[in-house]
């Protein structure tokens, strides 16, 4: 095998190992809506706030007032969905992707009123 050791290869299957662990691990958790969770008025809520790829957003709400649903930019925009991703646990954490990933509650007027966000991951 080219002069390659069977320790060789499991000292680079460690290493490789250790450098992917270390990339789940530098993943932060932002609270949606901060202190006061998912609800109304989250416009502005990620400003100020730098996101990356894998980082992780806990949206916390009661359950019996909001959802979560993660949605295109054309249905964030218009606050109108057909299908998404429905999450409704009330305490839902969702990893990010990279570029800017949509979020609105469909329960009643909500998202028209406030209830949704536009996060940004490099």
């Amino acid at each position: 095998m080219f002069g390659v050791n069977k320790a060789t290869i499991i000292v680079l299957v460690m290493m490789l190992c250790i450098l992917l662990l270390s990339n789940i691990s530098n993943a932060a958790t932002f609270p949606a809506g901060d202190d006061k969770g998912w609800g109304f008025n989250m416009n502005g809520w990620p400003n100020g706030k730098t996101f990356n790829t894998g980082d992780v957003i806990e949206f916390k709400y009661k359950v019996d007032m909001h959802n979560v649903v993660k949605v295109s930019k054309g249905e964030y925009d218009s606050c109108k969905t057909s299908g998404g991703q429905v999450y409704n646990s009330g305490d839902d954490k969702i990893p990010l992707e990279k570029g800017t990933s949509y979020f609105i509650c469909t329960i009643g007027p909500h998202c028209s009123e406030g209830v949704k966000t536009a996060i940004t991951a490099n």
